[in-house]
């Protein structure tokens, strides 16, 4: 799994973005649990930027061009692996600084944590 979004992000509600990345089935598909991970990260951008639905959060732009400091990132990688398990740091935002390269993370994790 990449970093290069190749398709348009899934249409669905945040809520239902972390039942497909809570539930063990969904690792038969990873893009789906990867349009899951984005629009949840999204979600958590809008919130933490107080931005609201209508405001675009653009995928492949580094998080820090998109008002995203340090605080929020801790904060959004507290909040992924409270609601998923999965882990976020601070240095995979600065090593993979877009939400689609965060979501994939967000997936590789989730999948290894399931294989073991």
């Amino acid at each position: 799994m990449t970093d290069d979004l190749t398709s348009p992000l899934p249409v669905m509600a945040p809520d239902a973005a972390l039942g497909i990345l809570t539930d063990r089935e969904a690792d038969a598909d990873p893009e789906l649990m990867r349009g899951a991970a984005l629009v949840h990260l999204i979600a958590l951008v809008r919130q933490g930027l107080e931005l609201d639905d209508t405001e675009d959060v653009p995928v492949d732009v580094p998080v820090d061009q998109l008002g995203v400091d340090s605080l929020l990132a801790l904060e959004i990688g507290d909040h992924v692996f409270d609601a998923t398990g999965a882990v976020l740091t601070v240095e995979d935002v600065a090593q993979r600084p877009t939400l689609g390269g965060l979501a994939a993370l967000i997936v590789a994790d989730l999948r290894q944590q399931r294989a073991t």
